[in-house]
């Protein structure tokens, strides 16, 4: 049911991303995109729910006699890719959405264009032959009314004229030059070289619009509710220089993939059906090392945390393994909950046959009579006194285990503030995207959703490393540094 709704959560989002940005059509309301972003909220309230309930605990099924160790250990392939794939469709994409509902036209416009299109839009090149009104916007733009002479298709005549309301003339483009002053424009504008225009020819009382060249042409080409064009040029761009700077850092995390090459040694142990150095164990809890030390500041403290789970052998010793490899097996916070669903549940805690071709951490996979596997990691000297001396164990090529399940990595006290302030943003967008509003109100409104969902993410991520850490029971042991003294 988590990952159900999270996934469900995850495509709505997409879905309306990727339509906002590709569907050029101007209608005042945008149902298709609002709609799919709130039944991404409902999934992902649904999610958070889900995630935050205690964790099922299946009932204990004894297994008489112990199964062998199977030749086929299930690894996680693609779970490190997960995150580059949700930068690749959602953070990419959503740093463009912000640009494109921010740059949304004028509700007069809006509704220009939205009955331009459902006449049957074109884009032509027509001469002005009378500017009404034109007044400076910064130092690029130059907005007005004008008149342009345009072939139409009404009446019997071939050529008529188009009142163009609030039209965008850029200063770098022909239409305008550098050498002309504000006093000067209706004249330049009068003599210079036919602009581009968009309008119905049937219906040329609808008025017409000069925008920016690619915004024009994305207007024309989306002539009905349904139709997509290519993505505005700042949007294109924006996605282009993101990309750019996730492939760098891509290709600076590439060595900490190497990580995943000890997990691989062992799988490749056991799939060769040699025997591999192995115990009988079975978990009994979760302990969380807290350290107390002095702060980066004085007057303050700092604590460490480390996360275990404790198992305890057959002859009756203790041990202490860590959580899994880099995208293999849970992390430390997920700990608890796993101990929770596995605690007393016997198996096998396997090791690599050639461990010692591996640097550093060694990674064992602990495999319950029941048929399920979890991948965790083991300091190098706990290894070489536990399971590298221990007797082979032949392994079983007919026995098929499945990976545990990973735990949720819903933290209610983190996860619920996140999501009020995706509401919250959700809601300020739906103003821009429902009603019609002027470029400086739609531009503000964005510019606040953006902040407040910059902040809930940061407010999520913060309190998720604080709070993650202490879900779940945990068999706190506590230390303090010598300089700081008692509690």
């Amino acid at each position: 049911m988590t990952r159900f709704l999270g996934g469900g959560a995850l495509v709505c989002a997409i879905s309306g991303i990727w339509i906002l940005l590709y569907h050029a059509g101007m209608d005042v309301r945008r149902p298709d995109v609002t709609v799919p972003w709130g039944a991404a909220l409902v999934l992902a309230a649904g999610w958070v729910w889900a995630g935050s309930r205690p964790v099922p605990v299946p009932p204990l099924r004894t297994v008489d006699p112990a199964p062998a160790p199977p030749t086929r250990l299930p690894m996680r392939r693609f779970r490190g890719v997960l995150p580059w794939l949700l930068t690749l469709l959602v953070v990419w994409p959503a740093l463009s959405v912000v640009t494109e509902v921010s740059g949304r036209a004028d509700g007069d416009d809006m509704r220009r264009i939205a009955a331009i299109q459902k006449a049957g839009a074109a884009v032509a090149k027509g001469r002005v032959v009378d500017v009404q009104s034109l007044v400076r916007n910064g130092n690029l733009w130059y907005d007005g009314d004008v008149t342009v002479e345009l072939p139409v298709r009404t009446g019997g005549a071939s050529h008529g004229t188009v009142e163009v309301l609030n039209a965008h003339f850029g200063q770098k483009q022909k239409d305008l030059g550098y050498s002309y002053e504000l006093g000067n424009l209706d004249k330049a504008l009068a003599a210079t070289a036919p602009v581009p225009v968009l309008y119905a020819p049937t219906a040329p009382e609808l008025g017409g619009v000069i925008d920016i060249n690619g915004n024009v042409g994305r207007y024309a080409a989306a002539d009905s509710p349904y139709a997509f064009s290519s993505a505005p040029g700042l949007t294109q761009f924006l996605l282009w220089v993101p990309g750019s700077l996730v492939l760098l850092v891509l290709l600076c995390t590439i060595p900490f993939l190497r990580a995943l090459r000890a997990g691989r040694t062992l799988r490749s142990d056991a799939r060769d059906g040699a025997a591999l150095p192995a115990v009988r164990a079975k978990i009994t809890s979760a302990r969380r090392d807290d350290h107390t030390a002095l702060g980066r500041r004085d007057g303050t403290v700092a604590v460490k945390s480390r996360h275990r789970l404790r198992f305890e052998l057959e002859d009756g010793s203790e041990l202490l393994i860590g959580a899994g490899t880099l995208g293999n097996g849970p992390k430390p916070q997920q700990l608890a909950r796993l101990a929770a669903r596995l605690g007393d549940r016997p198996g096998w805690l396997c090791g690599a046959r050639n461990w010692r071709l591996i640097r550093h951490l060694q990674p064992v996979v602990f495999v319950t009579d029941e048929g399920e596997a979890l991948w965790l990691t083991m300091e190098r000297e706990d290894f070489e006194r536990v399971i590298a001396p221990a007797g082979p164990v032949e392994l079983d090529p007919e026995r098929r285990v499945a990976l545990c399940p990973t735990p949720s990595a819903v933290v209610a006290g983190a996860h619920w503030p996140w999501l009020g302030g995706m509401l919250l943003s959700y809601a300020l967008t739906v103003l821009v995207l429902i009603g019609p509003m002027t470029s400086a109100a739609s531009f503000w409104l964005t510019m606040l959703a953006t902040t407040v969902l910059l902040a809930s993410t940061v407010l999520l991520f913060r309190r998720r490393s604080r709070l993650g850490g202490r879900t779940g029971r945990w068999a706190v042991h506590e230390t303090r540094a010598p300089e700081i003294g008692p509690a």
